[in-house]
């Protein structure tokens, strides 16, 4: 779930350089790199999931979450790269609702799964990326 978690907070940083067209090349490195395995969150979704869902952990919503998260944000390449039609600042502007769409899921996913050990952590990570 720590992996989860991380990866929402890291959005916070990716945020920051495709919302700044001049740092968007930077971002890109990044994205690129997520999408080498664009479905390694959700295969770790769907392995949590499994934990307590005995039928069916790849259709459970939670799981959804996470792939639409990942989906969202492997997007974003195509998106900075010019082939979604939209650049510069348009771009960048659209790069950031992106990345609070995926946080959003992200913690939606966090409130949705209800761990205790990280309840305080994961509480405020929700609460400051609503839903």
């Amino acid at each position: 779930m720590k992996l989860i978690y991380d990866l929402g907070v890291s959005l916070d940083k990716l945020k920051v350089k495709v919302v700044d067209p001049d740092t968007s090349e930077a971002a890109l490195v990044g994205i690129r790199s997520f999408n080498k395995d664009p479905n390694f969150y959700t295969g770790y979704a769907r392995n949590f999931i499994s934990k307590s869902v005995k039928n069916n952990s790849e259709g459970d919503v939670r799981v959804g979450y996470i792939r639409q998260a990942s989906s969202i944000i492997g997007s974003i390449q195509e998106l900075l790269e010019g082939r979604q039609g939209l650049f510069g600042a348009d771009a960048a502007k659209e790069a950031g609702v992106r990345v609070d769409k995926a946080q959003a899921l992200i913690g939606k996913f966090l409130a949705e799964c209800g761990i205790d050990s990280e309840k305080e952590k994961f509480d405020a990570y929700v609460s400051s990326h609503p839903y």
